[in-house]
């Protein structure tokens, strides 16, 4: 294996330069990166590095790991580095295949796996009950245990694609039959709000953590409704349990070098006890990137990728600023988006995303992250931040003009 000051660092990424400048990240080593990354983002990082790499199908072909697999045979590679979560499990297993240091597949499962997830949480917090079942009988007889509703998701997916509250067995039955059992998780439904704790991690530590609570939530988009998010207050009690409870949770995970996490936590609306929902070696969704970047003064991606790099990345020293942030994600319809008329937006928004060309036809959501705009917004507490997400929904409602 080659010295980790002399030898190749691959990095594949598919997110484009205008969102991860990668150049200015990794100037210091770029004769020594080779990028692989999706042909649209390909002409960004042209010229910025050794070698560039195009693949036309990045998500859903074998072509990234082809190409992993024959930069790590000629032995020059030193340390392979990803960013996404469709990236995590395949990169793990090509780091396993050549010895390269950095998470291995059995460990980067774990954040992946919704089951094997939840048996290493339990360990630490509380969780809802749940189970992968085995036959169809397993899965109905859990579900009478745990009590109606329960919740159907699947094991490997992510940005709540194909989760579903599911009110009995007839509805449960129907989605077994739909999807089979192979990749099928149930738990028991608390009722109640979610939260999400976004921050850094490093050998089973948080390094720093931003407790949000979201506005509706991560199922919101099967109905059109938007998707908020809102950092706590730092005297806000709930912060310290939501921090306490993320400390006791990543204890517990594989350990990491300093990464990125995203957890998400049910809060009982009657009991008011904390369960653990999910974790991600990686950043949460939406426009978390932004307000955690924010809410720290570090970018977060930059230290990470600067890590699995073998590269110093500055230190894990973090100073929370006292503004706190917030976002808003709007679905699109199924129909055409024919006009955004031309109204003030809210004072309190710090960037937004609309589209510039129109008429658009667009189908339904299929994620929580499936946008038709969205903002960020500022404000000197909770309330404020709250009271502007509000205010980008009502702009939404009035400004977007919809036909069938």
């Amino acid at each position: 294996m080659p010295r980790p000051e002399s030898g190749l660092i691959v990095v594949a990424h598919r997110i484009p330069a205008s969102v991860t400048p990668l150049a200015g990240w990794l100037a210091d080593v770029a004769d020594r990166v080779v990028l692989i990354t999706s042909e649209a983002a390909a002409p960004g990082y042209a010229g910025r590095f050794g070698e560039v790499i195009p693949v036309a199908d990045y998500t859903g072909s074998d072509e990234v790991a082809d190409h992993l697999d024959r930069l790590c045979r000629d032995g020059r590679v030193a340390s392979i580095v990803h960013g996404t979560e469709d990236d995590i499990l395949r990169i793990a297993r090509v780091r396993d295949r050549h010895g390269i240091a950095g998470l291995s597949y059995d460990d980067a499962l774990v954040f992946r796996d919704k089951h094997r997830m939840k048996v290493a949480a339990e360990a630490g917090v509380r969780t809802p009950r749940f189970l992968a079942p085995g036959t169809p009988a397993e899965a109905v007889a859990f579900a009478a245990s745990a009590g109606w509703p329960v919740v159907v998701k699947p094991r490997l997916s992510f940005g709540s694609r194909g989760v579903e509250v599911v009110a009995d067995e007839a509805g449960l039955l129907r989605l077994i039959a739909e999807r089979g059992l192979d990749d099928m998780l149930v738990e028991s439904y608390v009722p109640g709000l979610v939260y999400h704790v976004d921050g850094l991690m490093s050998d089973g530590r948080v390094l720093v953590a931003v407790p949000s609570r979201y506005v509706n939530d991560c199922l919101s988009f099967t109905d059109g409704s938007s998707l908020g998010s809102v950092q706590l207050d730092a005297d806000d009690p709930l912060a310290a349990a939501l921090t306490d409870f993320t400390e006791r949770a990543v204890a517990v995970m594989p350990a990491t070098g300093p990464t990125p996490f995203h957890l998400e936590v049910f809060r009982h609306e009657q009991s008011g006890e904390l369960y653990f929902c999910e974790i991600a070696a990686r950043l949460g969704g939406g426009h978390i990137y932004e307000t955690l970047t924010l809410a720290i003064g570090r970018d977060p991606v930059e230290l990470w990728f600067r890590h699995q790099a073998g590269l110093d990345a500055g230190g894990t020293t973090f100073t929370r600023d006292p503004e706190r942030y917030g976002f808003l994600l709007v679905p699109p319809r199924a129909g055409t988006l024919e006009e955004i008329k031309d109204i003030p937006m809210p004072p309190a928004v710090l960037r937004h995303s609309t589209p510039d060309d129109l008429p658009q036809t667009y189908q339904a959501a299929t994620a929580s992250t499936d946008t038709v705009a969205s903002f960020v917004v500022t404000g000197a507490g909770a309330a404020e931040v709250e009271a502007s997400v509000r205010a980008c929904m009502r702009w939404t409602e009035d400004a977007l003009r919809w036909s069938a």
